[in-house]
């Protein structure tokens, strides 16, 4: 039997893995971050100050934000298959897949159903972050800091977020001075910095080794 055009090993063949990876990063990240403005500009009464960002997948843009999410999460596990055959890197790889997955999960368990969505989002936010930390080997000075930086922002963000959880739609109260909307969002955005930075990072070191 042939192989598809579209199988790792036939895109291989056409492209180095690398900028495979690099541009399935870049694509998933993007498109969620303009997914969820689109989401939080069409859900009327949502406040990105004080709502969960997941509030976005079960109101009236649900199919918007848990689609995007879902790409996301599946194009961070198809690039990871082409970083390890570009780079065979195990430990970075087996955190960017459980990342992946966690966000595929958040696609397919909006947070109306617990308490699977909690579980996907740890995994999310959780191997995400110790994805970034780990990344660090791959980047030469600043940028190998900055990472481990964004890494643990996310990390400490998440931890300080947990007295936020389980407060309803439009709840104001605050812990910190912080409403919970915003400080989800420190939890996530250094995540989604993170896998753009990488993704064009890795495209463009493709690109210097074809030269």
């Amino acid at each position: 039997m042939s192989e598809s055009i579209t199988s790792p090993t036939k895109l291989t063949k056409r492209f180095d893995p690398a900028t495979l990876a690099g541009c399935l990063f870049l694509i998933g990240g993007i498109q969620w971050f303009l997914g969820m403005l689109v989401a939080e500009g069409w859900y009327d009464g949502y406040s990105s100050r004080i709502d969960y960002v997941s509030d976005l997948g079960t109101g009236p843009t649900a199919i918007i934000y848990n689609v995007s999410v879902f790409i996301m999460g599946a194009l961070i596990v198809a690039g990871t298959v082409f970083l390890y055959k570009a780079q065979g890197r195990r430990l970075l790889s087996v955190l960017l897949t459980l990342s992946g997955i966690g966000a595929m999960g958040l696609g397919i368990f909006p947070a109306n159903l617990q308490p699977m969505h909690s579980i996907f989002t740890l995994m999310a936010i959780l191997f995400g972050a110790l994805a970034a930390i780990s990344s660090y080997t791959h980047w030469t000075k600043p940028m190998s800091i900055i990472s481990v930086s964004l890494g643990l922002m996310a990390l400490v963000s998440a931890f300080v977020f947990f007295p936020y959880l389980g407060l309803p739609f439009g709840s104001t109260e605050t812990f910190l001075g912080i409403a919970k909307g915003s400080l989800e969002r420190w939890a996530i955005y250094p995540i989604l910095i993170w896998i753009i930075c990488f993704g064009s990072y890795l495209m463009g070191t493709a690109s210097k080794n074809e030269n």
